[in-house]
């Protein structure tokens, strides 16, 4: 029975890479349950910001604000790379003309370290309208909130990443598209997951045949 403990060990490998790889395709199909619904809000016709309550059915839509941009409140969303350029975020809050307040990624410009820049030379007409979708605000540690930004009025709390720059734009503020619908790692992992399993269970079974043809032949009877 100790002869064949490797291949036991191998098929109980192999089972948990097996669901290990189940596991990330289960992770892709819900990837691409999620892209298939942002394709479809950004399918959708544009809304005017303001022209109705705000809800979580708000991301990922394609919306119109018309304001005035306050500059004296803009931040920035630092280490943010764009083509492999280091950089940041520019995020100004819109004072729109129907009341909310809504925080603006007006895009991204360069700064080698990630967070120096010098917001005065890319001030822009305070009055303005944005085209842009709305997303959440991103959750490692180096996003905004606009709450965080906005503490006074009606603050929507989702970003709104403008992808229709002005004609007027600042030199240095690259504008910012669309998000890209990505289906991550997971089928790679999957693979990879597949592929350990098979090696350890045909791995065992090399291994006890070899075992095997190294005995001698009464050891083998046993």
């Amino acid at each position: 029975m100790k002869r064949y403990l490797p291949i036991v060990v191998g098929l109980v490998v192999g089972a948990v890479c097996a669901r290990l790889g189940v596991w990330q395709l289960d992770r892709l199909d819900q990837r691409r349950t999620f892209n298939r619904d942002v394709e479809e809000r950004l399918a959708m016709e544009p809304i005017v910001l303001g022209e109705g309550a705000v809800s979580e059915d708000l991301e990922h839509r394609l919306v119109t604000a018309r304001g005035r941009f306050d500059f004296a409140r803009q931040t920035l969303e630092m280490a943010r790379s764009h083509r492999g350029a280091p950089g940041a975020f520019v995020l100004t809050p819109l004072m729109t003309d129907s009341g909310p307040i809504v925080l603006v990624n007006r895009g991204w410009t360069y700064a080698a370290d990630g967070r120096s820049v010098d917001l005065a030379a890319l001030s822009e007409p305070e009055t303005t309208t944005v085209s842009g979708v709305l997303l959440r605000p991103r959750r490692d540690g180096l996003g905004v909130s606009p709450s965080e930004v906005m503490t006074e009025g009606v603050v929507i709390p989702f970003l709104l990443r403008r992808t229709e720059p002005p004609n007027s734009i600042p030199a240095g503020l690259v504008p910012l598209d669309l998000p890209a619908a990505s289906e991550g790692p997971h089928l790679s992992y999957a693979v990879q997951w597949f592929s350990f399993g098979l090696i350890a269970i045909v791995g065992s079974i090399i291994l006890v045949r070899t075992r095997g043809d190294e005995l001698p032949a009464a050891a083998r009877k046993t």
